[in-house]
């Protein structure tokens, strides 16, 4: 059985319980009032089908809570009877109202209440509900026949309205705060569900970016290797294996990086900078691809105080391998030279620059797609990025800190 069902089923018998216990208080405030011998029967007669007819209008009192609440006390106060159902609508329009509307109600209930008790006060001692019990008479001993002080129905009165009142506002309250808990939660799940979104988005971005940094350059070079194959194929048997050689090599490198990107996307908790990135260290072997792709290329390297951190030595080899790849794709045959200090004290410093000629477009270096993933990986690591073209020359460069 599920929850809801359960929770529908303690709703119906509790339904049943309150219809039953206003009927059975209606069906005993009449048989008191008939051996009082005070009431005429057709006060009694009314005032009991306008109170059955409330106790059943209280199956619908959430529904219907103020025409429930007027039936409830029209009974007690036209005729003598009982007023107990009026306490339930009062309790049920405390999950709906506040303010004026919940006082005006609590009001006519109290006055409802009072108005019963009051007809009580003045039954005989033993068919008194404020005195039933009080105290046993013996037989033989005269029937006591005395009336209570008007102001105690009225308290009593007061005393059951504040009752059911704190009972309805601590019901609304706990209501609210599962409500609360419920929307919190709600809440979380979205949240959590959103941050899971951004992460993935995120995953993606970079295994993309690490996709354009690792295969295109090598795809980049592969691509003139072929042109150049092609253009020079009659030079003689020694140079085309040259060639062919130079595409081999690029091409099984290209393919080691690609293994190891899906490997990486394969394994669970394992990042890309951990699982055999390119680091500083490889920077000669780089520029000796890129000579041998007929790129001139000046390395100059100045490293103190041992190895900067592995996001630093692999995102300064990712910003040297985006610049050469741009100037053998934008400036083919022009001078490139690299620089990269690096020390504990003043971080590591990359500048690339190339020739180009004066006042040529910048728009002519491409969709610089590779420049802005070089950008975001720099800032991500907390380094400065920059690259502009100046008069004569594009400069690529940025700024690393050591410890990253």
């Amino acid at each position: 059985m599920t929850t809801t069902s359960k929770a529908k089923i303690r709703r119906r018998l509790c339904t049943t319980l309150v219809v039953s216990l206003c009927i059975f208080c209606t069906m005993m405030t009449v048989a008191l009032s008939s051996n009082s011998g005070n009431t005429p029967g057709w006060n009694q007669t009314f005032g009991s089908l306008l109170n059955i007819a409330a106790a059943v209008l209280l199956v619908w009192r959430y529904r219907y809570p103020w025409h429930a609440l007027a039936l409830a006390v029209a009974g007690p106060l036209l005729f003598e009877t009982d007023a107990t159902a009026s306490l339930f609508a009062l309790f049920a329009i405390t999950a709906f109202v506040r303010g004026w509307k919940l006082a005006a109600a609590a009001a006519l209930t109290f006055l409802a209440c009072g108005v019963s008790l009051t007809y009580d006060a003045f039954r005989r001692r033993d068919y008194s509900v404020l005195t039933i019990g009080h105290r046993k008479i013996e037989e033989g001993e005269p029937i006591p026949d005395w009336n209570l002080a008007l102001w105690i129905p009225w308290f009593v009165a007061a005393l059951m309205v504040l009752v059911v009142l704190g009972l309805g506002l601590l019901r609304k309250t706990q209501s609210d705060l599962a409500e609360a808990e419920l929307t919190l939660d709600r809440t979380a799940h979205e949240s959590t569900s959103m941050r899971e979104e951004m992460v993935r988005a995120a995953e993606r971005l970079r295994i993309a970016r690490d996709m354009h940094d690792t295969l295109a350059a090598s795809l980049s070079r592969i691509s003139l290797f072929a042109g150049g194959l092609q253009v020079n194929s009659n030079e003689g048997s020694v140079k085309v294996a040259t060639q062919a050689s130079l595409i081999y090599d690029t091409a099984h490198n290209a393919l080691d990086d690609l293994r190891r990107i899906i490997g990486v996307l394969r394994s669970e908790g394992n990042d890309v900078a951990s699982s055999g990135t390119r680091s500083m260290a490889d920077l000669p072997d780089l520029v000796s691809s890129a000579r041998q792709s007929g790129m001139r290329v000046t390395l100059y390297t100045d490293v103190v105080d041992g190895q900067p951190g592995s996001n630093a030595s692999r995102v300064a080899y990712r910003v040297v391998q985006e610049a050469l790849t741009n100037a053998q794709k934008h400036a083919s045959g022009s001078p490139v030279s690299v620089a990269v200090y690096a020390s504990a004290e003043t971080g590591v410093r990359v500048d690339v620059r190339n020739s180009v000629s004066i006042g040529r477009e910048s728009a002519n270096y491409g969709s610089q797609t590779g420049l802005i993933g070089l950008s975001e990986q720099v800032h991500d690591v907390g380094g400065t990025f920059d690259a502009r073209e100046w008069p004569g020359q594009f400069v690529v460069s940025c700024w690393l800190p050591w410890r990253s």
